[in-house]
């Protein structure tokens, strides 16, 4: 071993994982490693923990990295995913040491309540749908922005799902609107292609910012696949930062701001709250199973639920006084 074993520990593991994990998550893996072997590699220098070689890391170790990282303020959720990530590595290496830390010190592991963040204000969702309704389907620049920002609010599918969209399965017609997502999370595992309905307020836009698109293509003489292609670029698809520079362009134009990662939530919440069957919610979600949706995304709303209880009881005691 060198200066660093974890890093060469690392140069081991991963060509192994090659080809078992997408590329996407293979990369957030290897960047998330060598950020905790920094970590390890500093922690040895200062005499904390008996070793920075994921062959010889104990439980200890473990232990006062988990304490370390609580606190630097780091989150319990990301602390767990640390976990997660050094226990398939010391695996590896045939070191249980993860484990171990979870069974010697029970009380020291992360915890953390799942609580279903809100989805997006009301107000800023008309904000956008009714802004993306009258942009001039010549101003590329917004239309591009407001299109892929109400797509993501009325599909509810992720950045990377977004991202990897082809024109040539967005389907509309009587019925409204519905897109195929062939790229999705998990692909190639877990996760499974699958058709998206449009809401209803997202339909009209849609077909807007395909004229928009088209108009654009023709301008710069080019024929792409991607809904949202990248311009400057052949072939391909938009990057992260391309998207989080359309929301931008979206905040800056209504003068607010506004998390897009909400819009997954606001899709579901949406549904549900318009009266949408859970089940279909789930599925067009893409979750394997109703308690996904239900923890994580959205639910009916507890006022609604109380409301709805309400009404059945009272028409039951209508009822029984009109025997």
């Amino acid at each position: 071993m060198g200066r660093y074993p974890f890093t060469d520990c690392l140069n081991e593991y991963l060509p192994a994982e090659d080809g078992h994990l997408s590329d996407e998550t293979l990369a957030t893996t290897k960047r998330r490693l060598r950020q905790i072997g920094k970590i390890f590699h500093q922690l040895k220098g200062d005499g904390k923990v008996s070793s920075d070689n994921p062959r010889k890391i104990s439980e200890k170790d473990i232990d006062i990295f988990v304490g370390y990282r609580k606190k630097s303020g780091v989150k319990n959720t990301t602390i767990q995913k640390d976990l997660s990530y050094l226990s398939k590595l010391f695996v590896y290496f045939d070191n249980d040491s993860v484990n171990r830390f979870k069974v010697r010190y029970p009380s020291h592991v992360p915890k953390t309540n799942h609580i279903r963040l809100p989805p997006m204000e009301d107000e800023i969702v008309e904000m956008i749908i009714e802004r993306a309704s009258i942009i001039d389907v010549e101003d590329w620049k917004l239309m591009e922005a407001y299109g892929l920002v109400t797509v993501a609010i009325c599909t509810g599918l992720r950045a990377k799902e977004l991202r990897l969209l082809s024109v040539h399965n967005v389907i509309i017609d009587e019925n409204g609107a519905k897109i195929f997502a062939e790229r999705v999370k998990g692909e190639g595992s877990y996760g499974q292609a699958r058709w998206v309905p449009v809401h209803i307020d997202g339909v009209e836009i849609l077909s807007r910012y395909l004229v928009a698109r088209r108009i654009k293509l023709n301008s710069c003489g080019k024929d792409e696949d991607a809904l949202f292609p990248p311009i400057f670029n052949d072939g391909g698809f938009l990057s992260y930062k391309s998207i989080r520079i359309f929301k931008t362009h979206v905040e800056t134009d209504i003068g607010e701001r506004f998390d897009l990662r909400k819009c997954r939530r606001t899709f579901g919440q949406r549904a549900v709250n318009e009266g949408q069957d859970f089940h279909n919610v789930s599925l067009a979600m893409g979750h394997t199973s109703l308690a996904t949706t239900q923890r994580n995304y959205c639910d009916k709303e507890q006022k609604s639920a109380v409301e709805e209880m309400r009404s059945f009881w009272s028409e039951k005691t209508k009822g029984k006084e009109g025997v």
